[in-house]
């Protein structure tokens, strides 16, 4: 996760625009990491680009959805926020994962046996 900031800090020097766009290009590493911690980084980083590909400006505008949310909450001093805001964004783009997740296994971009390492070592 640091070498992903670090990453999208160095692309956010050149200009701002290169940096939201690795922002959204990285997006789903936290969610590959959290499946299978054993992966190897530079694979994350394919995974996550693979998994963004095409899907960017769904993902902005997803964001987009929530600034009204995340306004009222400014205005009940975070108490919202607390309460409803911050996990319904955590859960949507949770969603998000989940579905591009999907999509990159039926389409042969990723291998399930990647992703569900904790459920392999079970059986």
């Amino acid at each position: 996760m640091f070498l992903t900031k670090l990453f999208i800090a160095l692309w956010s020097l050149l200009f701002l625009i290169p940096g939201i766009y690795k922002t959204y290009q990285y997006r789903m590493v936290p969610y590959l990491l959290a499946e299978n911690p054993d992966l190897d980084y530079d694979r994350v980083l394919s995974m996550s680009k693979m998994m963004m590909n095409g899907e960017k400006w769904n993902a902005f505008i997803l964001d987009l959805s929530f600034i009204g949310w995340e306004i009222l909450s400014i205005f009940t001093c975070l108490i919202l926020a607390i309460a409803y805001v911050s996990p319904y964004i955590a859960h949507t783009k949770a969603g998000l994962y989940i579905l591009l997740r999907e999509k990159a296994i039926n389409n042969g971009l990723i291998n399930p046996a990647e992703l569900y390492a904790v459920v392999n070592d079970i059986h």
